[in-house]
């Protein structure tokens, strides 16, 4: 293998995405109106398309990238704008070219040095003031490791440090929240989640995060 390929991420041309079965596009709904991303979106690593058509069936514009075939196929089949590219390498748009950007579990999967590339082509295609939003499994989530693809995971103050060391001038935790552990047992539904959040912000301890959901603005 050459050089070339080794920096490269082969492992994600194909990937199974049977965590998405029997989902479609409104299972991102409450997460769009949440972030209310600003067009044009680019969506990072778009998987099967449901986050751009999400925002395509909101009135915003939208352009998925994403290297798997089962994505693209998936996407391609629904007629939606999603360009095949490798994340770790530079992306085919240019410079400015985006108003918010989404990274939705995507930065666990590729090594230290991949994730960083991706974070710093982010930032050149968002426009000034552009923001970003990433979502990604927290280390000390008792589940973050069960997945064999997870391979680089953070607390929220490492992808803090990751996201400024990009260049994001800004960055805001303000929709992370606790990993409702007491859940199991309580099944207190979206009350429960509201809980979680609320606990964040009064104690953002690391240790009790989920999924870390951050914003970093251009």
């Amino acid at each position: 293998m050459t050089a070339a390929a080794l920096d490269r991420d082969l492992h994600h041309e194909t990937y199974n995405y049977w965590r998405y079965q029997g989902r479609d596009w409104r299972w991102f709904e409450r997460l769009f109106h949440r972030i209310r991303p600003v067009p044009p979106v680019l969506d990072v690593g778009s998987g099967l398309g449901f986050f751009v058509e999400c925002c395509l069936r909101n009135g915003a514009r939208a352009v998925g990238i994403e290297l798997s075939r089962e994505g693209i196929a998936a996407s391609a089949q629904r007629r939606l704008p999603v360009v095949r590219g490798d994340l770790t390498l530079p992306f085919p748009f240019r410079d400015d070219a985006f108003g918010s950007a989404l990274a939705h579990h995507v930065l666990e999967h590729v090594p230290l040095a991949m994730e960083r590339r991706i974070l710093r082509e982010i930032r050149r295609v968002l426009r000034p003031g552009g923001s970003l939003f990433v979502a990604s499994p927290c280390v000390y989530h008792p589940r973050a490791t069960e997945d064999p693809d997870h391979i680089n995971l953070f607390t929220p103050r490492q992808l803090e440090t990751e996201l400024r060391a990009a260049g994001f001038r800004s960055v805001s935790f303000r929709l992370t929240y606790w990993h409702p552990f007491w859940d199991p047992d309580l099944r207190m539904g979206r009350v429960s989640i509201l809980i979680a959040a609320l606990l964040w912000r009064v104690f953002p301890m690391d240790r009790r995060v989920g999924v870390i959901s951050a914003f970093a603005w251009k």
